[in-house]
């Protein structure tokens, strides 16, 4: 088994976790280690699934009782080595900025294909942050209109701007209507952003804007 990335299941509905469960068997890089009904069965049994050895958690946030996000805390005290990805039906930008914020690696809608679930597992393994595609658009649209936090330099204004656009479904060409410059003013700006946030796409970026306080 080494090598494989360990998986623990906190989701109710047993549906979904057969799903889940059936994914990681099929996959030769995931192994399954537990399932929790509920937040509550969790803690119960916190000091034995510690000893469990997980890497990544797949955490539903509508969970009967305590909420998964009123988790996040617990599963970082008991496990901090493990990273957590949201698998949810919620699409609300509130849910989503607070989940990351809270040090969610991960936030996807439970609609997303296996295979996204199974690529995204895999980059948060590896360190990325990731938020859902269509989540990271209903975010950045939600927070157009507002100032930025202190980002304490880590992207200019003009590239916020680029960031927020690019997030909300424009391309460069329109990127660059809209702020009334250059394409390839556009796609400097857009290699500056990976760069300073080191990631590789821009559902990634909103993700590290949103924990640096960016956005």
């Amino acid at each position: 088994m080494a090598g494989k990335i360990r998986i623990l299941i906190i989701e109710d509905n047993r549906q979904y976790t057969d799903s889940l469960k059936h994914m990681i068997r099929m996959s030769t890089h995931l192994e399954f280690v537990a399932a929790f009904p509920s937040a509550e069965s969790y803690i119960n049994e916190a000091a034995a699934t510690a000893a469990l050895n997980f890497d990544i958690v797949l955490l539903d946030v509508h969970l009967p009782e305590k909420n998964g996000l009123q988790l996040i805390p617990t599963l970082q005290a008991n496990s901090p080595a493990c990273n957590i990805l949201v698998l949810t039906q919620d699409s609300d930008f509130r849910t989503t900025l607070e989940a990351v914020r809270l040090g969610a690696s991960g936030y996807l809608l439970k609609s997303a294909p296996i295979a996204s679930i199974r690529e995204t597992i895999a980059e948060i393994h590896e360190g990325g942050c990731i938020i859902d595609p269509q989540l990271s658009r209903i975010v950045l649209r939600a927070l157009a209109g507002s100032p930025s936090q202190e980002d304490d330099g880590v992207l200019s204004s003009r590239e916020q701007e680029v960031l927020k656009l690019l997030s909300m479904g424009y391309v460069k060409k329109e990127v660059a209507e809209q702020l009334g410059i250059g394409y390839r003013t556009v796609a400097q700006h857009t290699e500056n952003i990976y760069q300073k946030l080191q990631v590789p796409n821009i559902a990634a970026a909103v993700a590290a804007a949103i924990r640096k306080g960016i956005i």
